[in-house]
């Protein structure tokens, strides 16, 4: 059960957006968090009235991955995805994230469920744009662990580089001032 009704919520959005005060005075007025004024105001900004309603249920593993590919794809933080798709706490995008970076596609996978209702409540087109889009991900992930070591390489390379040309450069020295 939510601790604020909707039509609290609605009230105090209402409030905000007719100039009333900002997010701070509306929170001291009403003795709420100010966070909780943004929140409301940014999800009834997105989503209208139904954005102020409690929503339940559970989300499938395909649309957890379509909400990180596109979270990596735009470069969003978990505030602004969670906004977008209409996830009520922006902190579960971080937690999914955590998940699939742990375990990949499975991970994301309701435990409460068992794994055949969740591939047979997936459609064929969208297991495969899921598979296609963690080929993806795994693609750039590996790309970006070469990318990360060729850099090191390079950078390791350039050091021995300098370093043998200024042994060169002492040796040369050396002799020059033995010859005079």
């Amino acid at each position: 059960m939510s601790k604020y009704n909707e039509q609290f919520k609605l009230q105090v959005v209402q409030d905000y957006i007719s100039g009333e005060g900002g997010a701070k005075l509306l929170g001291r007025k009403y003795e709420i968090p100010e966070e909780k004024v943004r929140t409301w105001v940014g999800r009834y900004r997105s989503h209208g009235v139904d954005g102020l309603r409690p929503k339940r249920g559970s989300y499938s593993a395909g649309f957890k991955l379509e909400v990180l590919y596109h979270q990596e794809r735009e470069q969003l933080s978990c505030r602004q995805i969670a906004t977008l798709y209409d996830i009520r706490n922006p902190n579960q995008v971080a937690v999914w994230r955590k998940k699939f970076d742990a375990g990949g596609l499975l991970a994301l996978e309701n435990k409460r469920r068992r794994c055949t209702q969740v591939i047979q409540n997936i459609p064929l087109s969208t297991t495969v744009s899921i598979a296609s889009e963690v080929s993806d991900i795994d693609t750039l992930q590996a790309l970006r662990n070469e990318n990360e070591r060729l850099c090191t390489e390079v950078a390791y390379l350039k050091k021995l580089h300098a370093l043998i040309q200024e042994k060169k450069l002492a040796t040369l020295r050396k002799r020059e001032s033995s010859l005079d």
